[in-house]
């Protein structure tokens, strides 16, 4: 998919918000036709194939709009509204009801015009669990088509969900599109410096409003960026141990150093409140507070036997 053809369709849909919105507001079914479907369309979603995407998907006592189905398993959510609804809690948490009740880990709400992707299973207020949000009318086209991205199925359809590839998208395998300010020929973000690496092991005390790691540095030379975020810290360097050999599903289990009962990773998806398989058969648990993340880390290092003091992260900037 080119960019270019993305944002194209993102202005005929601004186009057509314009001139049809007395039409499209109050309908929710020519909203999904004349503004949700196009874009998911363009986004590699083929809404009239149920193998990618199921409509009036039966979950949580309802039926949400589509689910989209990369490789036959739902991956996210979508509840549709019509054009003239804003989206408020009630909207909210009728989507988090479906995605909750059948432990999908993303869902989006959208009117049509204005668009917003969340973490499902995040530790943190609603608020805060926002991955991609934009809209057709306000958001300048480019910049709503680097968000849109988050939803390419090609991203999502690599791992099953939108994180890795991963990373709706989300995907570091969380790399983003470049930021907007580069796209327009702006001065680029610095290289990182020596100085802004800090030790894994001195991260401590991050609670809800600390920055969150972004970039991780192994001792031998390999370098990750990830959606900021501290699962992102376990999640790389869980398949850097795939990697190097030192972390199969022979020995991918392991709990956590402050539970009895919780894993870290697994062998086992039963294993993880909200489960995520990094290679065939190994899962880690993505139910942590953000500080539990960085323990669960270093204890999973110290269980491969890796050296958690050789290992650096950079917060986000």
């Amino acid at each position: 998919m080119a960019l270019d053809d993305l944002t194209a369709t993102i202005e005929k849909l601004q186009d057509r918000i314009r001139t049809h919105r007395p039409y499209l507001s109050g309908n929710e079914t020519a909203t999904r036709q004349v503004l949700i479907d196009p874009l998911l369309l363009a986004l590699g979603w083929d809404v009239s194939d149920p193998a990618q995407v199921a409509l009036e998907y039966s979950a949580g006592g309802g039926r949400a709009d589509y689910a989209l189905m990369p490789n036959d398993q739902p991956v996210a959510v979508i509840e549709a509204k019509n054009l003239g609804t804003s989206l408020e809690e009630r909207e909210i948490m009728q989507a988090l009801t479906y995605a909750h009740s059948r432990v999908i880990e993303y869902m989006v709400v959208t009117n049509g015009d204005d668009w917003r992707m969340y973490d499902v299973f995040a530790r943190q207020p609603i608020e805060e669990r926002i991955l991609m949000q934009f809209s057709i009318t306000q958001t300048p086209a480019h910049e709503s088509a680097l968000q849109a991205l988050r939803m390419w199925r090609p991203n999502v359809a690599s791992s099953g969900n939108p994180m890795p590839a991963r990373a709706p998208v989300l995907q570091s395998d969380e790399k983003e599109p470049p930021p907007a300010d580069e796209q327009e020929g702006k001065t680029p973000p610095q290289p990182i410096t020596e100085s802004e690496w800090i030790l894994l092991t001195k991260l401590s005390g991050l609670d809800k409003d600390s920055p969150r790691p972004k970039y991780i540095k192994f001792p031998d030379g390999h370098t990750e960026q990830f959606r900021a975020s501290a699962v992102g810290v376990l999640r790389a360097t869980a398949k850097w141990l795939v990697q190097i050999g030192k972390l199969t599903p022979q020995n991918a289990r392991l709990k956590h150093p402050k539970y009895q009962n919780r894993y870290v990773l697994s062998s086992t998806e039963q294993d993880c409140e909200a489960s995520e398989e990094i290679c065939a058969g190994v899962y880690i648990n993505k139910f942590f507070h953000a500080q539990e993340f960085i323990e669960g880390t270093i204890a999973l290092l110290k269980h491969c036997g890796e050296d958690p003091s050789t290992i650096h992260v950079r917060l986000n900037r």
